[in-house]
């Protein structure tokens, strides 16, 4: 729902110092990238988004980098348990 997607770029821009402009936007510094990457993951997770739509929602990016965007977000869940607890309390504050 859009007032859980409002809540989701709050605490995003909470934790990552990032707006949803920068997310939207060409940006490729590491923070805004990151941040990023984050919330599409969180996006896809929460809502079930397709990809074209996720892609869409950041900017008019293509489905094949939200795609890539996702899967490398997949794979540092896996090692840095950190990056873990962090998406996993966005999850968790989003959903409540």
């Amino acid at each position: 729902s859009t007032s859980r997607r409002q809540r989701q770029m709050c605490i995003r821009d909470s934790t990552y110092n990032t707006t949803a402009d920068m997310l939207r936007g060409p940006s490729r510094r590491s923070n805004v990238s990151s941040a990023r990457k984050v919330s599409m993951y969180v996006v896809r997770e929460i809502t079930g988004m397709s990809m074209e739509d996720i892609g869409s929602e950041f900017g008019g990016r293509d489905h094949s980098t939200v795609v890539y965007s996702i899967n490398d977000m997949q794979k540092k869940l896996e090692t840095d348990t950190r990056l873990r607890e962090t998406v996993e309390d966005i999850i968790k504050n989003v959903r409540t």
